[in-house]
């Protein structure tokens, strides 16, 4: 069942409204939200979107416009080197799908205690039924020609949201999130005029310091805001039991159905603090 304003991702409703618009809850109130296909576990949402005082939950954002002078020397130095050894431009998923798949996989066999990666089958299938809207950047390697990082882009009338970027590790001495982020933001702000890029929520499913890099080198920022989370009332009770478990159950982290319980323990952790 499609619910309108909101979609099924990594076991949670969220919704397709911009960051900066408070979504429709009346699917929540009135128990619709969990007949969509996926069936998710919860409800999750954030309002007061970049309130102005720090939170337990943000987005990361780059504002326009891109200036690429207010780059620090040494960081753009690291750019202009990716720039050298990569080149980006925009595909078509259909064109590089096998190549999409390699890349996706190799940047997950890094991860640690990662538990969302799709099957090849399942990938191929929910790519191929994305909406238009959808812009994949690769980022090839200047010597082979072999694609070896790539970006999606939403693309919405006011801003762009860059929800999946994966990157080989065996290339890492390339910088092709280098020259990827930089060709995005200087395409999205720049040329296409958004207000601004989103590059999704705060991440608790794996480790990651993706954020801490694009703030440091490409100058985005935490937009604060309020998180809210509704149960499904399939599991409700079941995460009110856990949540007093939660201490016990981080020991046991290692396992992939106590590492998804752990994540949304986290989030239920955040929003009793925030």
């Amino acid at each position: 069942m499609d619910i309108t304003g909101w979609e099924y991702y990594n076991h949670a409703a969220i919704p397709t409204t911009a960051p900066h618009i408070s979504p429709d809850t009346k699917p929540i109130a009135d128990g619709t939200i969990w007949k969509m296909e996926g069936t998710p576990l919860l409800a999750r949402w954030t309002t007061e979107f970049d309130c102005g005082y720090e939170t337990n939950w943000w987005f990361v954002i780059r504002e326009a416009p891109f200036i690429p002078e207010q780059i620090s020397k040494k960081e753009m130095k690291s750019i202009c080197q990716a720039l050298k050894k990569c080149y980006v431009k925009k595909i078509d998923f259909a064109d590089y799908s096998e190549e999409i798949y390699e890349c996706y996989c190799s940047a997950f066999s890094k991860y640690e205690n990662a538990d969302n990666m799709l099957p090849k089958d399942r990938f191929m299938e929910i790519s191929k039924s994305e909406p238009d809207n959808v812009e994949y950047w690769g980022g090839f390697d200047v010597e082979s020609n072999k694609l070896i990082g790539y970006i999606t882009a939403w693309v919405y009338e006011v801003y762009a949201e860059t929800r999946i970027a994966k990157f080989n590790p065996d290339f890492s001495k390339k910088r092709v999130s280098d020259a990827l982020y930089y060709t995005v933001l200087n395409y999205y702000l720049n040329d296409c005029s958004k207000k601004y890029i989103s590059s999704g929520s705060r991440n608790i499913n794996h480790k990651t310091n993706t954020q801490e890099y694009k703030i440091r080198r490409f100058g985005y920022r935490k937009a604060y805001c309020k998180l809210h989370i509704e149960y499904n009332p399939k599991v409700r009770i079941i995460m009110k039991i856990a949540y007093f478990f939660k201490d016990v159950l981080k020991k046991f982290d290692n396992i992939t159905l106590i590492h998804q319980i752990n994540s949304l323990l986290k989030m239920e952790e955040l929003l009793k603090n925030n």
